[in-house]
């Protein structure tokens, strides 16, 4: 009986260590190497300081989701940029001077997927259908299938946050993070023929245009 014990014992040991082993082996499966997170925190560092947004730190831990896939990256400002810079402070990824910069991998971190963290995308969204709106008034052929707003290098983002921030100024945001939905947008009264100026404009800053999504 005693050596009956033993033997349950020590095959019990065996499957801890095996499933302890094991997990080891997935967590490491599920992480960035220590230079992919270097180069990544640095990337952000660097394109964050091209947008005269100079972070105080950029971090991540390396893990990758689970669920879909994709690491964060945590970028700290102090509290003077965070108040120059309304895209920054309104941002729905900022908690308490630090921004949540969601990526795919660490090869995906480029100015278009900080634009896709910074930006509330219920804002976002509704400037580009209001895009589309002043495309079609103009008589400008618009395809569906593309994207309107695509603002993908240091020139375009810095221009579309001066636009972003403006629009910010003329809109109300219900916030519906708690249904998990896209937040909702609404012109303010009064603000209209503003908004429809800020569409133009943004045109004439070459802006608005089409890229396949």
């Amino acid at each position: 009986m005693k050596l009956f014990l033993k033997v349950i014992l020590i095959i019990s040991g065996c499957i801890c260590l095996l499933a302890t082993l094991a997990f080891l082996l997935v967590a490491n499966l599920f992480k960035a190497s220590s230079s992919d997170i270097r180069e990544g925190n640095e990337a952000l560092k660097q394109i964050f300081i091209s947008l005269d947004m100079p972070p105080k730190k950029v971090e991540s831990n390396g893990h990758y989701e689970f669920e879909g896939g994709g690491l964060n990256f945590y970028v700290t400002f102090s509290d003077e940029v965070i108040n120059s810079h309304t895209v920054l402070k309104e941002s729905p990824n900022l908690t308490k001077n630090r921004l949540k910069v969601y990526v795919l991998n660490t090869g995906d971190i480029s100015y278009h997927s900080v634009e896709d963290n910074l930006f509330n995308h219920g804002l976002f969204q509704f400037l580009e259908e209001e895009g589309e709106k002043y495309f079609r008034e103009k008589g400008k052929t618009f395809n569906p299938n593309y994207s309107l707003l695509f603002w993908d290098d240091q020139e375009s983002l810095k221009k579309g946050i001066a636009f972003y921030e403006k629009a910010l100024t003329l809109v109300d945001i219900q916030d519906n993070s708690a249904i998990k939905h896209i937040d909702t947008v609404t012109v303010k009264p009064g603000k209209e023929a503003e908004l429809k100026q800020l569409i133009q404009k943004m045109d004439e800053a070459g802006l608005l245009t089409q890229k396949y999504k």
